[in-house]
This record gives structure tokens, sequence and C-alpha cells, in this order.
């Protein structure tokens, strides 16, 4: 199985965690290759360059094509997930690819999962341990459980 790693990096907590993904897939007999975009830093290229953004967003892009699933860490900062990562997410989704999404926060109480994450998942895993272990040949599926929607606000 060749796997995506979409995951935000842009601070030390952030790099940590990835570093600990890319570990567990490392590990899993399952898993063949693992492209993280971490770890394809275009030095030649003056970061925010348009040549750099080209290559950084047509190597990404080439790569989530190639791959068989998309590993996703959801990373909730602020208000919002990571808007790389859910594009990530959602253009594997559109190519029929196998989406399994990974989270160390508490959904319910510090990172809530947006519907539209939740239900494009074939599998979501919360344990690193799990993803070390998971089968990626037999692609069970693990639903996400902790869906708490807000409330709509209404028109008055």
């Amino acid at each position: 199985m060749k796997i995506y790693l979409g995951s935000p990096f842009f601070n030390d907590e952030q790099v940590e965690r990835v570093k600990r993904v890319e570990k567990a897939l490392a590990a899993n007999p399952t898993v063949t290759e693992v492209f993280s975009p971490r770890l394809q830093q275009v030095e030649h290229l003056e970061h925010g360059s348009d040549e750099w953004r080209d290559f950084v967003y047509a190597n990404d892009i080439k790569h989530v094509e190639w791959c068989d699933a998309v590993v996703a860490v959801h990373d909730y900062e602020g208000e919002h997930v990571d808007p790389g990562t859910a594009f990530e997410i959602g253009y594997g989704k559109a190519l029929n690819k196998f989406i399994l999404l990974y989270q160390e926060k508490d959904p319910v109480t510090e990172a809530p999962v947006n519907l539209m994450l939740t239900d494009s998942l074939d599998v979501y895993l919360q344990d690193i341990d799990e993803l070390a272990k998971y089968d990626f040949n037999e692609k069970k599926k693990i639903r996400f459980k902790n869906y708490h929607h807000a409330p709509v606000a209404k028109e008055k």
C-alpha cells in the first residue's frame, strides 16, 4: 500500500506529531511506501516563490494521484482544520482513494471534526499503535463515532 501522508507541519507540536505518524507507517508491514510532503522540501527554490509554489503544488497533487490511500492527520488549530490537509482528503476522496484520519486530540473537548471529513473517511484512529498495526490490505472500516453537531443558527 502506497500512502500519501497529509498533515500540517508549521510548528514544533505538529512536526513531532507527523514524525510519530511517519514512524508508525514505516513500522506497518502493510505499507510499502510513504510520501510525506514534510520530507519533500525544495531547498533549491526560494520558499514562497512562483517556482516553489508550482513545484510543491504539482508534486503533492501527483502523489495524491499516485497513492493507494491518504492518511491524514487531523490537527485542529484555532477555529479550523489545516486547509491543505482538508484539500488532500477531499482530492483523495474524489479520486476514490482509501482515507484514514488519525487524530491525537480529543474530538469532543479539544478538536471537533467536521461532518464533511468524518463522513468521507474509511477509517478513524486515535491510537498510534493501532496505526502501526492497521491492515491496509484488509481495509476494515472504522467509523468516527464522536460526532457532535453544533446547533444551526436560526434566522430571526
